[in-house]
């Protein structure tokens, strides 16, 4: 009789214990589901935050910009065309080919990361044309398919590359790297860059992401906006970086 109503006991003790921690793991659910909801509601306030103050931005800089051309405009400050493609090409390598081309670049990138660098060849006929040679540098290839622009939460240009992706090595390791013609994807994300002067730069085809991922630099922007004016005023589309 008593060993009967120790194992009573036992069962009793058991049960109790059971109903509790069913309900103290139901509660614990909960729990950590408000502070889930919570943390992503901020997470998103947080994001429209960012992302209204760089819309703000970006408004602000076009309207300073237009101000300025205008009160240029006005003074008769306004540069004439080969004034500018001076101003642009002051820090550019330009090269005169045989076939009576001219070749506008910036200097390679010698540090490990991705890279898009675009570059102008105006044929002999005075037709402008950007190229962009997409790059990724580092210790061992990567299955290079080329680099997305993001320009916003949302929005992303994907540069795929269009070619051959050439493996070279480097002092540092190896240089995955393709030249092609910029397509409409590209230009539309690299004005995108160059209206805000500023960016990311992502290498596309890495799940999860790359290490290479990151912001672009003030110098690599503006490069870009150069490089998009210098084309527009070789091909007649504007008389100056302003307009």
């Amino acid at each position: 009789m008593a060993k009967l109503k120790y194992i009573f006991l036992v069962l009793l003790v058991v049960a109790v214990a059971g109903v509790g921690g069913y309900y103290a793991a139901i509660q614990y659910d909960q729990t950590r589901a408000i502070v889930q909801a919570e943390q992503d509601k901020k997470d998103a306030a947080k994001q429209a935050e960012i992302k209204a103050k760089e819309e703000q931005e970006a408004k602000e800089r076009e309207k300073a910009r237009r101000k300025q051309a205008l009160i240029d405009k006005r003074t008769g400050r306004a540069e004439e065309p080969d004034q500018v493609i001076r101003g642009l090409t002051a820090d550019m390598l330009v090269a005169k080919e045989m076939d009576g081309s001219t070749y506008y670049r910036y200097e390679d990138p010698t540090e490990d990361g991705i890279f898009l660098q675009p570059y102008i060849v105006r044929d002999a006929g005075g037709t402008a044309v950007i190229h962009v040679i997409l790059r990724h540098r580092g210790s061992s290839p990567m299955n290079f398919k080329g680099v997305g622009l993001q320009v916003s939460e949302e929005d992303v240009y994907f540069v795929k590359a269009g070619g051959n992706v050439v493996t070279s090595n480097t002092n540092s390791g190896i240089m995955e790297w393709c030249d092609q013609v910029a397509d409409t994807e590209t230009l539309k994300g690299m004005r995108e860059v160059g209206d805000q002067l500023a960016g990311k730069i992502i290498m596309i085809g890495v799940k999860g992401g790359s290490n290479d991922d990151r912001m672009l630099s003030a110098t690599e922007a503006k490069r870009i906006k150069n490089m998009l004016d210098l084309c527009d005023i070789l091909n007649g589309k504007k008389k100056n970086g302003n307009s």
